[in-house]
């Protein structure tokens, strides 16, 4: 892949998408937003819709996967109500009509963008509608306009952000397959396309191209061991070795297995000990006033902290509790505790519920200018980090005399969802559990571009780490310290791949309501159909488990709405 491409791959960020592309005609909108509606270019292949969804004025630029919700802030101005510092003023010409849109507060939107007539389509907007034809004709309308770069721009932004629509994407760079047939990039996405499309004949194809262009890049000597493993290069000799087969390795767990991890938790310490409480104020968030306390405590002789919101006149005994549970990223970034999501979704938390936030291991907890560090190693992202909820659960219900032990949600996104999951199904005093786009199986469901989470990982035995998706985390979680010594073994691996996936435990789980993105790329959706297959889900709001398969969204969950189905979720539950 050339360099601008594969510095775009790299460094690509999955987020939630509402795609909504209006023709609205303001005159003909009687909302009170009528004037303000409409589409704005901020430059060729940058559009700003601005529309109304259920009494809210929202703005989505092309390719994010965040449709913005604009408070009014004055005149004709509005700031993003889940980001406040992304702010929009619209401007009026002479006679009082809307003809601009200016942003400020983001790197990518800053600058003024013209107001597109109704009937003025982009080519970007037809693409994104998957109107091939109508985006085919309109960028070869004007020859001046067409660029290698710029199909080749297109076509990754929409692979990355809306992979539902692999195919017709595929068909729009395919028809400028013949205008550059020296373009290295136009073959790999088309390999790309079609591999997430589930067409690998012509992914192997389009491959075997790209490597008769260029066979020094990486991308096509991988792609080739799978799709033409007769004809293509071996693994270099310096990769990365494991003692057993990826057969092996990624076999379905066996009963035996998960009894095994059953009993193994039975058996886990962690019970309260040595408990401090380092830090107290009072602060009001999203207006609700609380009691802030930072818990040091010990689990398996090593100190870790956490967070303990307690809404201010909680009487003993009377709080629900909500366990909030961060993600992780490959940096294993500190972990804010002002930037909870729990929070933002309960708002004035008029049932006073108490949010507990542990600091998982090897992670530092950020309070203002203030950090405390949890000891121990972040790769136990999964497991371990499961140990590390139950433990301060334990450390709340034994120091906060507020909270309510029968009366227990976990609540987490990505990593934090999973987390969620297997605590709910460890512990039968949680009540109900709420997963935003959580991983449910490191044994399948988490591929990247079509290729399977198998591939991804031989992969990144063979490139040493520099994978796709999430191999290079399976890697260091599971897999580094097996390359660097040669242990544990398969049988101690395959248990802590198998204690980090929920799907093989979800007859234990609690009441619980799950969120997931189809455009996610980050956690596939395909983990939300597996989780809907395991428990027999109905998609009915009277069933134990409700989950939401929100559409054009990526791994963020869209704002309100996710936030409006969890807070409604807890309440009613933890109410009971």
């Amino acid at each position: 892949m050339s360099t601008n491409l594969n510095q775009v791959l790299l460094g690509l960020c999955l987020i939630l998408s509402n795609c909504n592309f209006s023709d609205s005609n303001p005159k003909e909108n009687e909302s009170k937003y009528a004037e303000y509606i409409g589409r704005y270019a901020v430059k060729t292949d940058l559009i700003l819709d601005v529309t109304e969804k259920e009494g809210l004025l929202t703005l989505l630029p092309s390719f994010w996967g965040s449709a913005q919700i604009l408070d009014s802030i004055g005149p004709d101005k509005f700031a993003s109500l889940l980001h406040p510092r992304m702010q929009f003023e619209f401007s009026r010409d002479s006679l009082g009509k809307i003809v601009s849109l200016t942003s400020s507060g983001n790197r990518e939107l800053n600058g003024t963008a013209k107001r597109l007539a109704p009937d003025e389509r982009q080519v970007v907007e037809l693409l994104l509608a998957k109107d091939t034809q109508g985006a085919i004709q309109k960028i070869k309308s004007d020859t001046s306009a067409i660029s290698e770069g710029r199909i080749s721009r297109l076509g990754f932004q929409s692979i990355s952000n809306y992979p539902s629509r692999a195919a017709s994407t595929v068909s729009f760079v395919a028809a400028f397959e013949n205008d550059y047939p020296q373009s290295v990039d136009i073959q790999q996405l088309i390999g790309l396309g079609s591999m997430l499309a589930n067409d690998r004949d012509k992914a192997r194809n389009a491959f075997r191209k790209a490597y008769s262009l260029d066979s020094t890049q990486n991308l096509n000597i991988a792609a080739l061991r799978f799709l033409d493993p007769e004809n293509a290069s071996p693994p270099p000799e310096d990769s990365w070795k494991v003692s057993f087969s990826m057969d092996e390795l990624f076999a379905s767990p066996t009963e035996y297995e998960i009894a095994a991890v059953k009993k193994e938790w039975a058996g886990r310490d962690l019970s309260v000990k040595n408990v401090e409480r380092v830090h107290e104020r009072s602060l009001e968030i999203d207006g609700c006033k609380y009691t802030l306390q930072i818990l040091q405590h010990e689990i398996a002789g090593s100190k870790h902290y956490g967070a303990v919101f307690i809404p201010e006149g909680t009487q003993p005994g009377s709080s629900p509790v909500v366990l909030d549970l961060h993600g992780v990223d490959p940096n294993y970034s500190p972990f804010n505790v002002m930037k909870a999501k729990t929070s933002k979704i309960l708002g004035k938390n008029e049932q006073k519920m108490i949010l507990a936030l542990p600091a998982f291991r090897g992670y530092q907890l950020i309070l203002e200018d203030q950090e405390y560090v949890s000891e121990g190693s972040p790769r136990n992202a999964w497991d371990g980090a499961t140990d590390d909820a139950l433990a301060f659960l334990n450390v709340v219900l034994d120091q906060i005399p507020e909270a309510n032990p029968s009366k227990i949600a976990v609540f987490g996104k990505s990593r934090g969802g999973t987390v969620a999951l297997l605590a709910g199904v460890r512990d039968d005093r949680i009540k109900c559990a709420v997963n935003w786009a959580g991983p449910a199986s490191w044994y399948e469901h988490m591929g990247t571009y079509g290729f399977t989470l198998r591939e991804q990982i031989e992969w990144g035995l063979w490139t040493k780490g520099r994978g796709w998706g999430s191999s290079d985390q399976f890697i260091e979680w599971f897999l580094e310290e097996h390359i660097e010594t040669g242990s544990p073994d398969l049988k101690t691996i395959r248990h802590q791949i198998l204690a980090s996936s929920p799907l093989y435990f979800l007859d234990q789980l609690p009441t619980a309501q799950f969120h997931y993105g189809r455009e996610d790329r980050s956690v596939p959706y395909a983990n939300a159909v597996a989780i809907k297959e395991t428990l027999g889900q109905k998609d009915s709001p009277s069933s134990k488990y409700v989950l939401f398969g929100h559409e054009n969204t990526g791994h963020d969950q869209p704002y309100p709405k996710a936030f409006q189905l969890t807070k409604a979720f807890l309440e009613e539950e933890l109410g009971k």
